[in-house]
C-alpha cells in the first residue's frame, strides 16, 4: 500500500521477501558463529552481523513525485526518471538471489534496483530500468496516470 507524502506524491516501499531474509539470517548466523570461533578479533563477527542485518532490512523506495519517478535502493543508490521521458511501463521479471540485491547491472536489460520478488520495468529513451515492487500492478497504474 503506497503512502501519500504530499498532495501529488506517493511512495511505494518494498522490503526484501521474507524467504530471502530468513536465508540471509541463517547464512549470517553461520558466518558470525564461524568468525566467533576462529578469529582472534571478535569485533569482525560484530561487523559481519551488522552487514547481514543491514542487508536483511534493504528496501526499494519508489516515489511518484510531481514531475518524475524517483527510485532508491538501500537508501544509497538512486535515479529519477521524468514522466515525459517514460515511453513504456510494464511488469518486470520476478527476481531473486541469482539476480542479487541492491543496485545491479542486469544482462540484456540495464540497471536494476532490487530486493527480490516482483518488479516493474520502465523504458525511457534507450534505457530500461527494473525496480522491485510489492504492488507492481498498482504502481504501474499510478505511473500511467501521470504519463498520459
Amino acid at each position: 500500500m503506497p503512502e501519500a507524502t504530499s498532495r501529488r506524491s506517493l511512495v511505494f516501499r518494498t522490503l526484501m521477501p521474507a524467504r530471502y531474509r530468513v536465508l540471509l539470517a541463517l547464512v549470517g548466523l553461520a558466518v558470525v558463529s564461524v568468525l566467533l570461533i576462529t578469529t582472534p578479533w571478535p569485533g569482525l563477527a560484530v561487523v559481519m552481523a551488522g552487514v547481514f542485518a543491514a542487508a536483511m532490512m534493504m528496501t526499494v523506495r519508489i516515489r511518484l513525485e510531481d514531475t518524475c519517478v524517483a527510485i532508491r535502493v538501500a537508501g544509497v543508490f538512486g535515479t529519477a526518471i521524468p514522466y515525459k521521458e517514460i515511453s513504456v511501463v510494464s511488469l518486470g521479471p520476478t527476481t531473486g538471489i541469482i539476480e542479487g540485491m541492491g543496485l545491479r547491472l542486469l544482462p540484456d536489460v540495464g540497471p536494476g534496483y532490487l530486493v527480490g520478488g516482483p518488479s516493474i520495468c520502465i523504458r525511457s529513451g534507450k534505457s530500461t530500468i527494473i525496480a522491485s515492487s510489492a504492488a507492481p500492478e498498482e504502481l504501474i497504474a499510478r505511473i500511467r496516470e501521470r504519463t498520459e
